[in-house]
């Protein structure tokens, strides 16, 4: 049977020795070990290995996440990747989690954590790539339904400018027409495609793709009508490691 190719990213000398070590004694092939994200782009795309364990932060920068954004880019050449840090802040979780990682395994972990982790995290992958009977009635991915009345309204994602609290309901403000449904803000984020939208305070969840300015002394967030919204300083730093930054 072929043995599954992993890929280390690990900077640490001693725990990418004992990663690689436990792997192959768990039947897993280690295609490479990298101690950057340079090397880990670079033996990705040599290797393409079925799946990269990956360390959240590389000398105190999140370059695990960055390489997780790169890799799921491009839809022909995703591959799962789970990551192993030893951080347990919510903050680290919540960063990490706009890559949308197939698994997360905290530091310390034994043998069987990790098989399991892998065998999930695969497992997840094949379900999402293995083709599924579509019929014409199907809502595209491009797209969802929201509830006006006894009428279902189609917006497509890419419409959505921002959504916002509304009292006890959360608000979906378009650029030619406004919702207000009963479902929590926290609830709609869950359900929006990660690399598209992001929450920026408490009050607001914006889609990316409609910014085209920021300004990080008055935290607020120019959107291409000239509107703005204001984001929380506790969200700043993660919310700039989403952007490619030209100092």
């Amino acid at each position: 049977m072929k043995k599954t190719k992993v890929l280390i990213m690990e900077d640490q000398i001693a725990e990418a020795s004992y990663l690689k070590d436990t792997l192959i004694q768990l039947g897993y092939e280690v295609t490479a070990v990298a101690s950057c994200l340079s090397e880990g782009l670079e033996y990705f795309s040599m290797y393409q290995p079925d799946i990269s364990l990956v360390d959240v932060y590389f000398d105190g920068k999140p370059d695990g996440i960055m390489f997780g954004m790169e890799i799921s880019a491009k839809q022909e050449a995703k591959r799962p990747f789970l990551f192993l840090t030893g951080a347990t802040d919510t903050s680290t979780f919540k960063l990490a989690k706009f890559s949308c990682p197939y698994n997360y395994l905290i530091k310390p972990f034994n043998r069987p954590e990790l098989q399991y982790a892998i065998e999930l995290a695969i497992e997840r992958y094949q379900a999402e790539v293995s083709p599924s009977p579509v019929t014409s009635a199907s809502t595209p991915s491009e797209s969802v339904f929201v509830k006006r009345g006894n009428t279902l309204v189609s917006v497509q994602y890419n419409d959505i400018k921002y959504i916002e609290v509304d009292g006890k309901y959360s608000k979906i403000v378009c650029y030619n027409q406004k919702f207000v449904v009963q479902q929590p803000l926290g609830d709609l984020y869950a359900g929006l495609p990660g690399k598209q939208f992001f929450r920026i305070h408490r009050r607001y969840v914006i889609n990316i793709k409609e910014i085209i300015k920021i300004d990080t002394q008055t935290h607020e967030i120019f959107f291409k009508d000239g509107n703005t919204l204001f984001f929380s300083h506790r969200h700043l730093d993660e919310f700039l490691t989403i952007f490619k930054l030209i100092k």
